[in-house]
């Protein structure tokens, strides 16, 4: 058996039973259910503006409250305090907090030490080494010793992509990672994300509205619109022409290149009437 194999043996699933999110009055995830989510997988959630893609991230995370269960093995998620969900949960925002003066590096230290991976705490030389290391996977060495706070908005959310993977959590949950980058970071980013999800045997959940992407580089789509759970499987399962007019309201197709990439095509928004 090799280390990601058995890594991946000593992992729980994650499992959404009969979710429910809101805001206030506003129920913005309904009922959900989906089958479990595996060790070693990346899981895409698409769908269009509105659909409760980010709301259900926050809920796992814990940054909304809902109902129904939500199950990491046999730990009830729900149940346990913030502190101890960061142990097997990290959870990557869409933008990093403004006004933060301390630079990259430090920032990942501090995370270590905040929550400590499953091997326990680390000396400080030993959070730089691991941190100084990550930043050269990620491309963005040069990034160390700079402040939060002068960061461009693509830069930001490298670091912030930095400080999600510095622990190395049982379940890795990222909102909308390549929204601020370039096409090459893009392809960086989701190579990396997905590589780390196999090597360490994560349970990893990416929001992402590039269907592109989320073909190429996950390998289940969960399709969210109005709340629920419309389709569910792998890329070629879940993104079919039906489905985009459906969810998305276009006509489009759905191919693959000379290299076998699955190609997701928009050619024309639909008429409301000609939706199906």
């Amino acid at each position: 058996m090799s280390t990601a194999q058995a890594a991946e043996a000593t992992r729980s699933t994650l499992s959404i039973e009969d979710v429910s999110v809101g805001y206030g009055r506003k129920q913005v995830i309904d009922r959900m259910s989906a089958a479990p989510l595996l060790p070693g997988t990346l899981t895409a959630l698409v769908g269009p503006n509105g659909a409760g893609k980010s709301t259900l991230l926050r809920s796992l995370a814990g940054l909304v409250p809902g109902k129904g269960r939500l199950r990491l093995g046999t730990r009830d998620l729900r149940q346990l305090p913030l502190s101890e969900r960061a142990r097997h949960v990290s959870f990557m925002p869409q933008g990093l907090p403004q006004g933060v003066a301390l630079t990259v590096l430090e920032t990942l230290i501090g995370a270590l030490r905040a929550t400590p991976p499953a091997g326990g705490p680390v000396s400080d030389e030993e959070a730089t080494r691991r941190g100084i290391a990550l930043l050269e996977r990620l491309g963005i060495a040069d990034l160390a010793l700079r402040s939060l706070d002068r960061l461009s908005g693509g830069q930001r959310q490298l670091a912030g992509l930095a400080q999600a993977l510095i622990r190395e959590p049982d379940v890795l949950m990222l909102d909308e990672p390549t929204s601020a980058l370039d096409l090459r970071f893009q392809l960086k980013v989701m190579g990396l994300v997905r590589d780390t999800v196999r090597e360490h045997a994560l349970i990893g959940i990416v929001v992402l509205h590039d269907l592109a992407l989320a073909a190429r580089f996950s390998d289940r789509v969960m399709v969210l619109h109005g709340g629920r759970l419309r389709a569910d499987g792998s890329p070629d399962e879940t993104l079919t022409p039906a489905l985009l007019a459906e969810v998305y309201g276009v006509r489009g197709r759905v191919e693959r290149c000379s290299l076998g990439h699955l190609l997701v095509l928009a050619d024309e928004a639909l008429p409301q009437q000609a939706r199906a």
